[in-house]
């Protein structure tokens, strides 16, 4: 069609248009998945996706997501409903002066009367490490007037130093546990880019209220990789660093027993639990370093995710309609349909020295299971 064409449809419907309502863009929201798939692919940031958490009602999930096509690359928070969909909402710094810095939002863990508890950092943009890391905690209506708990690396009772934390795990208004992590820069080799490299130390109760803030191991988690509380918030499973077993802890009583072994299906992680059900990510793409010039190391590129009934012990691999590995599943409060979510980074068979897992690309994206 000419250009000539092209402008004379244009004027007729215009003109057509001349007397009638004001023209209305389009609404391109929506609250329903843009691919549906097993599972089904949530989102599709150039950037990655990262530690999905769901809001106490189970009505929507929280999530970092790095804003690859800003010059600055900030990670930011944002809010998802819970069936998929549009993002409903976008936590990012918005002071024109950091406009040259990168800020990083991560590990959001909300609580059930309003409250977030999330990583926070920022540094120049390329940075090889970001500058000024802190857990903050604030109302999850205005994350931004979070006020901060403590400095990353941040020294603990017992004399274990964290560098940062994960699954953040709410007991009452006052009261959370996350898994105290390493974190490491090193290199594969002098030609490569610094990789960060994360491993769980232990699990840490975090004590807000009392006589003080107050922060040490939960006794018995020395090398703990991942924490999930059941409903009642009176149990905590668990799982160690190179380890197939999941653990159950009565937080009453201390007592500790194997809730599961996954034995040679390989090394459990990120545990999530609802009711009689167990999900992890086992096996896979993964390193397991007990000592070195670095401490435990863990280098995790993802896994299978396997549920468990508990009830029996019947183990079954999620299904999967693309080659994926997994990591930080999270079920969705005891609500129906039963959710679950996790990340997945898409299986790249192409090796490089200068990544420490090989099988798994870096960019992952959320991926969600209806009554799995």
């Amino acid at each position: 069609m000419r250009l000539r064409t092209l402008l004379a449809v244009a004027a007729l419907v215009l003109g057509a248009c001349a007397h009638d309502e004001p023209f209305q863009p389009q609404d391109t929201t929506t609250d329903r998945p843009f691919a549906p798939g097993t599972p089904t692919r949530l989102t599709f940031n150039p950037g990655a996706d990262l530690h999905p958490a769901w809001l106490p009602d189970g009505s929507a999930l929280i999530y970092a997501w790095q804003q690859l096509d800003q010059p600055d690359r900030d990670r930011c928070l944002g809010i998802m409903a819970a069936t998929g969909g549009t993002r409903t909402r976008t936590i990012c710094n918005p002071d024109a002066a950091a406009l040259d810095s990168a800020d990083l939002f991560d590990s959001p863990s909300p609580s059930d009367d309003g409250q977030l508890v999330y990583l926070r950092a920022s540094g120049l943009p390329g940075a090889k490490v970001p500058a000024h890391p802190g857990v903050f905690l604030g109302p999850l209506a205005d994350p931004l007037a979070a006020t901060e708990l403590f400095t990353l690396p941040h020294p603990l009772a017992s004399g274990l130093i964290i560098g940062g934390i994960s699954t953040a795990r709410w007991i009452d208004s006052d009261h959370f546990l996350f898994v105290g992590q390493s974190t490491n820069y090193a290199q594969q080799d002098l030609h490569c880019p610094l990789d960060t490299l994360v491993t769980g130390l232990a699990i840490v109760e975090m004590r807000l209220a009392g006589a003080g803030m107050s922060a040490d191991i939960v006794p018995s988690t020395d090398g703990a990789s991942s924490a999930a509380l059941t409903a009642g918030r009176d149990t905590l499973y668990y799982t160690l660093n190179g380890d197939s077993r999941v653990y159950r802890l009565a937080l009453a009583t201390g007592v500790v027993s194997v809730a599961h072994d996954f034995g040679a299906l390989g090394v459990a992680r990120d545990v999530t639990v609802l009711g009689a059900r167990l999900v992890a990510v086992v096996g896979g793409e993964l390193e397991y370093v007990p000592a070195g010039p670095l401490g435990p190391l863990q280098v995790d590129g993802g896994g299978t995710l396997v549920s468990v009934d508990l009830s029996s012990g019947e183990e079954a691999p999620l299904p999967v309609s693309q080659p994926v590995l997994f990591h930080h599943p999270e079920f969705a409060p005891g609500v129906a349909p039963v959710r679950l979510v996790a990340e997945a980074v898409p299986v790249d068979t192409t090796t490089s020295i200068c990544t420490w897992h090989h099988l798994a690309s870096k960019v992952g994206d959320l991926y969600l299971y209806e009554s799995p």
